[in-house]
């Protein structure tokens, strides 16, 4: 038994989340006669990747459920960092040990598939696939991509720390805001309940549409791209009759039915090819935007293992790939409706939000985002998004939803990932993702777990108002035949707007104290010079949860500065 760690194996029978960033405190403060280093480096896209080290107690002084806490310690950070940062392989190098570095060598590439097919890769595997397809999207032209993630058998040299810039990035607002006069754009913000699409004409808001949608229920990836091209079809129109192109009276009543909330896609369809009939050539757009929650690069869609995709994934079993290839030639298929010369760009929807903070800061005030800007987006998923101090998106996947951040909780382990009360990724079912803990998955979890004791009136009210389900299938919500995870999420919001329900409070406490983990998981994987974090999305829409989240973060992590990007950010 080790000191180290025993209270915090019981604490994750018991059912209390162990965080990863407590067990590497813990780790790093053991003597180097109970310790040993392990150090994984990464081949990275471009050249050498950064190097991790893991201070780990030796086996022999742990108990058999101490030394799985451990090892699953292990292949979750292995898992973060790839996760975040990708690269074409791992090596593993284990110093002052007794066998302990091959044994973790060896539980690493069994986990991960190292050598297996995509489609036979589960769990920890997930993230090799995204590395995977990632390193074939940007092999240049005629070149053939390596293709495989490999364990590698020496160590790379640590990269060099590259220099921080602090320039570029102060003349991001001015970039992006000029030579807005005589163009139509289109920007796109794909989600997983909704589709947002906004017009700017003139540099001026023109339309706002909402679509709603399910698209983790699909099977083809036509599913997805046809409603895409549909609506990018509807807002051309709507710039159509916005410059005046055509008769806009005329146009707008046809064009309106499509515009109606909750219009289903027959009568956008139909609306569509009415308008389409009487603009046989509509105005081309200057530019399409597109944010995608996935991993993005270079414009092509790489990513394919997240929630929006498992319908497919599991429908279409080996026949995934090629299907998939469609949605990566997503950015091909809107060069249709831009001019010529004009731009299709596709980001992932973080990144985005990272830009748009920037942007809107540094209109301000330019030396305040002389650091970089890092930012999330708190929905259906939790979006990562980092603008350097040089003005870029690195070409990384950034996927920080799917890092593990807790090691615990243990009894919510055993529900399957769609019952609220789990723990476990709906796209690879490990346990402890940020995924299931910093977005509306974690607030439905812990409403779950703790309204029914602290305050079970208005649990029971959840369940008349039917937005949750109790049946031998597990806790759910109810997504057909209306999907409900909005309503769910804006009643809870609402309670804890309203006061007098300290449960509910509790659950956007504890949604900030996860907040500040994934702070602490994201300076050691990436060291971004900047400290803050701006929040965008559904959760912090209104100001008494965001403060909730604020008190939270601060009982973990003092020095986070946690900022909403709402009405006060828009300049």
């Amino acid at each position: 038994m080790s000191l180290a760690i025993r209270d915090l194996v019981d604490a994750a029978v018991a059912g209390r989340p162990v965080y990863i960033s407590t067990l590497r405190d813990r780790f790093d403060a053991l003597p180097a006669s109970e310790a040993f280093v392990l150090t994984a480096a990464l081949d990275g896209f471009a050249d050498d990747g950064p190097a991790f080290t893991f201070r780990l107690p030796r086996f022999a002084l742990l108990a058999a459920d101490e030394r799985t806490m451990v090892t699953e310690y292990v292949l979750a950070g292995l898992y973060n960092i790839i996760s975040t940062l990708g690269g074409r392989g791992l090596a593993l190098r284990a110093d002052g040990d007794d066998g302990e570095g091959a044994e973790l060598a060896v539980a690493f590439a069994a986990t991960f598939g190292i050598g297996e097919t995509r489609l036979a890769r589960t769990g920890y595997g997930r993230a090799v696939n995204v590395s995977e397809r990632m390193d074939e999207a940007i092999s240049a032209p005629g070149t053939p991509s390596r293709g495989r993630f490999r364990v590698l058998d020496v160590v790379p040299s640590p990269a060099a720390s590259a220099a921080r810039a602090t320039t570029r990035i102060e003349g991001l607002c001015a970039l992006a805001t000029s030579g807005m006069d005589g163009t139509a754009i289109c920007g796109m913000d794909i989600g997983g309940t909704d589709i947002k699409l906004a017009l700017a004409v003139d540099g001026q808001v023109a339309r706002f549409l909402e679509y709603d949608w399910f698209p983790a229920a699909f099977t083809q990836i036509d599913q997805i791209i046809d409603p895409i091209l549909l609506l990018v079809r509807l807002m051309r129109l709507d710039a159509a009759r916005a410059t005046g192109v055509s008769d806009a009276a005329v146009l707008a009543g046809i064009l309106a039915p499509a515009f109606a909330h909750g219009a289903p896609p027959a009568v956008i369809e139909a609306a569509v090819l009415a308008g389409e009939s009487m603009v046989p050539a509509a105005v081309a757009l200057d530019a399409i935007g597109v944010c995608f929650p996935d991993v993005v690069v270079r414009d092509k869609i790489v990513g394919g293992e997240v929630y929006k995709t498992r319908g497919m994934r599991n429908h279409l079993g080996a026949a995934y790939e090629d299907e998939f290839r469609k949605l990566s030639a997503l950015d091909e298929a809107l060069r249709a409706f831009v001019k010529p010369g004009g731009v299709v760009g596709i980001v992932n929807d973080g990144p985005m939000a990272a830009f748009t903070a920037a942007v809107e800061a540094g209109a301000v005030d330019p030396a305040a985002i002389g650091a970089g800007v890092f930012a999330h987006t708190l929905g259906t998923e939790l979006g990562t998004g980092w603008v350097t101090e040089a003005g870029e998106i690195p070409d990384i996947p950034l996927e920080i939803y799917n890092c593990i951040i807790d090691l615990g909780s243990y009894p919510e382990r055993q529900f399957a990932p769609d019952d609220v009360r789990s723990v476990n990724n709906f796209n690879t079912r490990l346990a402890g993702t940020l995924q299931k803990y910093t977005s509306q998955s974690g607030v439905f979890r812990l409403a779950a777990k703790y309204l029914p004791d602290e305050d079970p009136a208005l649990f029971a009210e959840l369940l008349e108002r039917g937005l949750l389900t109790v049946s031998d299938d597990g806790v759910l919500v109810p997504t057909e035949p209306r999907d409900l995870r909005k309503p769910l999420l804006e009643f809870l919001m609402s309670a804890a707007e309203q006061g007098d329900h300290p449960a509910v409070d509790r659950i956007f406490r504890e949604i900030g104290e996860f907040m500040a983990v994934a702070w602490l998981e994201s300076r050691w994987l990436l060291d971004p010079a900047a400290s803050t974090r701006i929040l965008f999305g559904r959760l912090v829409k209104r100001r008494a949860c965001f403060e909730l989240m604020v008190a939270g973060a601060r009982s973990i992590a003092p020095a986070l500065r946690l900022e909403v990007a709402d009405d006060v950010m828009a300049n």
